[in-house]
């Protein structure tokens, strides 16, 4: 299974729309992929997505939440949050630890929509998440 970054932007993907669109256990439909040249290719139903807001153009930047990819189909995404997405819409995870992270995920290219997370980002990324939301630390 493949983990996925898919950066939201203000200007398509407001912290409000996200809010009002996007609910635990709900599949969301449709959500564009963007024109990045950089385009991901390798995506399945069943692979992860973490949902991000960059720091660049956002009120409230940092991780909104993740969720599993139910279809891909090379200009858009489906995908069924999960927990603890409701809570991180409402208390976004951020800090400069977790932007060191997604720039390294980002490799250079911030203005994609989406990259492959590796392993080792992905496991601080739940340390992270379960820190923020659980008080569970490492």
């Amino acid at each position: 299974m493949t983990c996925w970054l898919y950066q939201m932007r203000n200007d398509y993907y407001s912290h409000g729309r996200y809010r009002t669109e996007v609910w635990e256990g709900h599949t969301v439909t449709n959500w564009y992929i963007g024109e990045s040249k950089r385009k991901p290719k390798e995506v399945l139903a069943g692979d992860m997505v973490i949902l991000f807001f960059a720091k660049s153009g956002a009120h409230e930047p940092g991780i909104y939440g993740w969720g599993i990819i139910t279809l891909f189909d090379k200009e858009v995404i489906d995908f069924r949050p999960a927990l603890p997405s409701d809570y991180l819409k409402m208390n976004p995870l951020w800090d400069d630890e977790i932007s060191d992270i997604v720039d390294g995920i980002r490799g250079g290219m911030p203005q994609g929509t989406m990259w492959e997370v590796g392993d080792e980002a992905l496991e601080q990324l739940r340390q992270k998440i379960a820190a923020h939301v659980y008080g569970i630390s490492s």
